[in-house]
């Protein structure tokens, strides 16, 4: 197994961990907050979605330029839209990192080298942006884990 597919594998499997952390917690849970403004587990599952769509640009972006630019992402929480039920928007971030998958199952093994600058200054390749993703993913899945549990404690 490359170490592509193994990325491409923990990206995949984020759609039915996500569901999987989702199914048990009420729906009136989703909006409570466990602290002042920490976010409550519908806004970790917006920005799922949000982030995705725009960490797709940029991954075509450096396929397509020549060792680009690429800027942080910050979290745009007030552009989640809240009232929506928190299985739609997981929906909607299934159906964005289908998008995304599509994409990387696309892309030739070179592509993966293809280098690119970050914010920071910093000379980094394809894959490293990928790891990211997938750091990305994870510490939001551990968010919500944590988040259930505080919601848990309160109850």
């Amino acid at each position: 197994m490359s170490r592509r597919s193994v990325l491409i594998d923990a990206l995949a499997a984020t759609p039915r961990d996500l569901e999987r952390l989702l199914r048990p917690v009420p729906e009136a849970r989703f909006l409570l907050r466990p602290g002042g403004e920490e976010w409550c587990i519908a806004d970790v599952v917006a920005h799922l979605a949000d982030i995705e769509q725009r960490f797709l640009v940029q991954l075509q972006r450096i396929v397509a330029e020549a060792n680009p630019q690429i800027e942080g992402l910050p979290p745009h929480p007030q552009q989640h839209d809240l009232t929506r039920p928190a299985a739609d928007l997981a929906a909607e971030f299934a159906v964005r990192r289908t998008v995304t998958l599509e994409f990387l199952r696309g892309l030739q093994q070179a592509d993966w080298a293809r280098p690119f600058v970050s914010a920071s200054g910093h000379a980094l390749r394809f894959r490293d942006r990928i790891q990211l993703l997938v750091g990305h993913d994870s510490s939001h899945l551990n968010q919500i884990i944590a988040l259930r549990e505080q919601l848990e404690r309160n109850q």
